[in-house]
């Protein structure tokens, strides 16, 4: 069952690199840059993207931006990336072993590990698999694979993990909430959702956005979830915590819609106090 959460991948990798770089690039007056319409099905949504769907462009610029982490020797931690990190080694803590199992799910080319292995200290051991795009994985392996970094674009349903880490992804996935359903039934310690877009609507929202063509012309679709229904999905676990990325907002309909993550555990094994907040 696990091999086929891959074919839920879109491209996260895209999206991600693409809002950063947007917001250092404004686009031109007549371009239509943002989130819109309300689809029915995600198929409806894709039709709209027609061939702008995916952009090779912004693989390249993810690439040199993970060269520029890997190569850096500055421990400099961005906001956004504060409660993950936070989170992650409040998990490693509580698996008590120097080896220490990640699946990254929608990681793209592994800038994630990059910015643990720094902090961590050396008697620490990962053992890190990125599950991405087969493309982006073939990349990942060729540039950035080594002894504790390895990529896949299929998810072995027999392969241990302590930690599943999936940052900014759900979002662009054809089935969000049984993908959700299907990374908690890994055996896992710990799950950790970071930047989960969450409206007070009842329903959840299928729009696309389109990124500025000063980064790369391309859209994508895009959901933004009801805070009730992704709180369902994630009611298998135990929260740990909640945390709202305060400097990170998109607007929807021209207003700012807040992105959340969440660190859970699972419930017959939850050994922590729960605790939630913003």
């Amino acid at each position: 069952m696990l091999k086929s959460i891959v074919r839920e991948l879109c491209p996260p990798v895209f999206l991600r690199v693409a809002r950063a770089f947007r917001k250092t690039a404004p686009a031109a007056p007549s371009a239509r840059v943002g989130f819109f319409g309300d689809y029915g099905s995600f198929e409806e949504a894709l039709e709209d993207c027609g061939a702008d769907y995916q952009s090779d462009g912004i693989l390249d610029i993810t690439r040199r931006n993970t060269e520029k982490i890997r190569a850096s020797d500055q421990s400099d931690i961005p906001p956004v990336l504060a409660p993950f990190l936070s989170s992650f080694f409040l998990a490693i803590s509580d698996v008590g072993r120097d080896t220490v199992s990640v699946i990254d799910y929608g990681g793209a080319l592994g800038a994630h590990y990059f910015h643990v292995r720094r902090l961590l200290p050396e008697k620490y051991k990962l053992r890190w698999l990125v599950v991405d795009l087969p493309r982006t994985a073939r990349i990942g392996r060729e540039a950035f694979g080594s002894e504790e970094l390895s990529f896949a674009d299929e998810l072995d349903p027999n392969v241990e993990a302590d930690i599943v880490l999936a940052s900014c992804v759900f979002q662009v996935l054809r089935s969000p909430h049984d993908t959700i359903k299907r990374l908690l039934s890994i055996d896992a310690s710990h799950f950790i959702f970071p930047l989960i877009p969450l409206t007070e609507m009842e329903d959840d929202r299928l729009t696309v956005e389109y990124v500025s063509p000063t980064v790369a012309r391309m859209s994508i679709p895009h959901w933004f979830f009801s805070r009730r229904g992704i709180e369902k999905s994630l009611s298998s676990c135990m929260q740990i915590s909640r945390w709202r990325h305060a400097e990170y907002t998109n607007p929807l309909d021209g207003k700012p819609c807040e992105y959340f993550g969440y660190h859970l555990v699972p419930l017959h094994g939850a050994a922590m106090d729960g605790s939630s907040g913003l």
